[in-house]
């Protein structure tokens, strides 16, 4: 008989676990704001990059978004009852490597002055379209099956999309420098504010069409 608590059973149970490593950002860029309707993306130098893939190689951390409802309390003979209240979604960072010619920082600043102009304090494009979609892949190390849902990630399968739709950056953070800072490469973060976000997988996708099945 085998024990509940045996190592196999629980390699069996876990199999290859998820990998924090093993992940992918991408997003695509607004114009900006002309009548020319050009495109702020970054250009990277680098083998196979584009603007997209900027995105995507200099990304050096991000999480998968939190999912968060508030909770009513309502005082009834000395207990409290709970009830679910509103659902929240809190803002999103993301850590990204600097290039050498500073295009992907420059990109999400001019980003931001496309909501809001430095000297004026007005908009410089029309609000939606500085609206875009995030996309964060959980990509899966020992593959799985596509035919169950799974999607191509390069060479991994993505098992957890998540979508942060209509995304706009709301900070680009200070990157410090000093004499004594040796042997590392600059770093930023950008801060997304969304209004809500979708998830799709293998199992229990979450999405606005799914609200009402």
């Amino acid at each position: 008989m085998k024990s509940p608590l045996g190592l196999l059973e629980f390699q069996e149970a876990i199999r290859g676990g998820v990998r924090p490593n093993l992940f992918s950002v991408s997003h695509p860029w607004p114009t900006d704001g002309t009548a020319s309707g050009k495109l702020i993306a970054p250009v990277v130098s680098g083998a196979n990059m584009n603007a997209d893939r900027s995105v995507t190689y200099l990304c050096k951390s991000a999480a998968l978004p939190a999912t968060n409802v508030g909770t009513v309390e309502l005082p009834f003979r000395g207990r409290v009852v709970k009830v679910p209240g509103d659902r929240t979604f809190e803002t999103w960072t993301a850590t990204f490597y600097m290039d050498d010619t500073f295009a992907l920082r420059g990109a999400y600043e001019r980003w931001i002055q496309l909501t809001n102009g430095v000297d004026t304090n007005t908009a410089v494009a029309d609000i939606k379209d500085t609206f875009k979609d995030v996309t964060i892949s959980q990509l899966d190390k020992f593959g799985g099956p596509a035919a169950a849902g799974g999607g191509s990630g390069g060479d991994y399968n993505i098992i957890r999309q998540y979508r942060l739709v209509a995304a706009f950056p709301v900070s680009v953070s200070q990157v410090s420098v000093a004499y004594d800072n040796n042997d590392s490469y600059e770093e930023f973060d950008v801060e997304f504010a969304y209004q809500y976000h979708e998830s799709t997988g293998l199992v229990n996708s979450v999405s606005k069409d799914s609200d009402n099945s």
